[in-house]
This record gives C-alpha cells, structure tokens and sequence, in this order.
C-alpha cells in the first residue's frame, strides 16, 4: 500500500466561501493531506494470521479536520444583545408578578407563564458577589493590579416569595468593575454601567466596558 500526498485542489478552494478559504489557508489544510492507494485489495484482503498484519497491509491515512460551527443566540438573547449594541439594557418583565428578567427570559418559572413584555433598564443595580482576579487574558502572566469580578443584581429584579417572604432574584450579570480601589469594593455597592462608545459596539457583553460605582457606591 502506497501513501500518496495530495492537496485541496486551486478549484476546490475558489468554490469555497471567503471566510471558508481564509480559514483553510490559514490552518494550512491546504497543505498535504494523505490519499491512501490501493486500499480496495487491502479491505478485500482476509486476514487469518497475526504476521500478516504488516505495515505494508493496513489503511492509513491522515488529514486536518476544518469544523465549523454556528451558535445561535435565540430570541430573547438576540434582541438582548442588539439593545447592548444600541446602548440600552433590555430585560423583560412578567405580569403578574412584576419582575424584571435582565438578561431577559420568555418564561417567568416562579409565575409558569410566558413574558412577552419588554422594558429599558438605566443599569443600576448593586454588588452581589465579587472575587479579585490576578488572571487577565494571559492565563500564564500574573497582573500586579487585580480585576475585580462581579456578579451584579440589577434594581427591581428580586421579589419576595408570597410563601417564605424570602428574596428571590432573577439571576444577574457577570462583568468588571472599575473605577474603584480593591480594598474598597464591598458586596451591596451601588453600580451603574459605563459604555463603549457609538461605533465600537457590536451587539456583544463587552459592549459595556465596565461598571462603576454609583455616588460613591454607597448602597
């Protein structure tokens, strides 16, 4: 058996989409990829003895794997990302009992009924968790400043439950926080979001930059 090296012929890759021929060229796929010779006597070949099972007899080929994949965001996440991308923090919010969904959901689980209500959000909320990362986008360089990580509750998204009187929240927003020092960070402070600005957003969480404390952030 004969391994021949082969290639994506210039056809081939003018047939392909533009990101799709990008992406070949630039994960070298375009290079040589094995083509296997003779491998229809290889299969019909029976094999009843271990020493027959030689180099020389098997199929061997290899080749990259191009996959792609496309992630769709879904109704309410979409329109969620396109108010971002305009500026605006969108959620929904349930009849019945009133509460704001942000990031905004089609189903209220504590009402068991569907949301078709949107509303504008300004942002504000408060601090519910946060932890000091000394991890930045380079998992192996320690940063000498720490980020402050925060999940933040937004107003008018938690409710007390009719039965325990316990406060229920609707989830909340992962982000950064800035423009306060590390050691003065505390759970319950007073955020509000500070955007990119016209033209450099893209419909993406990272449309906001960051949030910052609200009037000194006192809650």
């Amino acid at each position: 058996m004969r391994v021949k090296p082969a290639r994506y012929s210039e056809r081939y890759l003018a047939q392909q989409p533009e990101d799709v021929r990008r992406a070949i060229i630039g994960l070298e796929l375009d290079k040589e990829f094995g083509r296997v010779e003779g491998w229809a006597s290889s299969l019909n070949r029976k094999y009843t003895d271990t020493d027959e099972w030689r180099a020389e007899n098997l199929i061997l080929t290899y080749w990259r794997i191009a996959c792609r994949y496309s992630h769709a965001a879904g109704k309410a996440a979409t329109r969620f990302l396109d108010g971002l991308r305009d500026g605006k923090i969108l959620g929904t919010k349930c009849g019945r009992c009133q509460r704001v969904m942000i990031p905004p959901r089609l189903f209220c689980e504590w009402c068991f009924r569907d949301v078709d209500e949107w509303v504008e959000h300004s942002g504000e909320g408060a601090i519910s968790t946060y932890s000091l990362s000394y991890i930045g986008t380079d998992p192996g360089v320690r940063l000498e400043k720490p980020i402050i990580v925060a999940v933040i509750w937004f107003d008018n998204t938690s409710k007390k439950s009719p039965s325990s009187q316990t406060v229920l929240h609707a989830a909340g927003l992962l982000h950064i926080v800035d423009g306060v020092k590390p050691e003065n960070v505390s759970i319950g402070m007073r955020v509000r979001p500070v955007w990119r600005r016209d033209g450099e957003r893209t419909g993406s969480i990272l449309d906001i930059a960051y949030f910052t404390p609200v009037d000194g952030g006192v809650g």
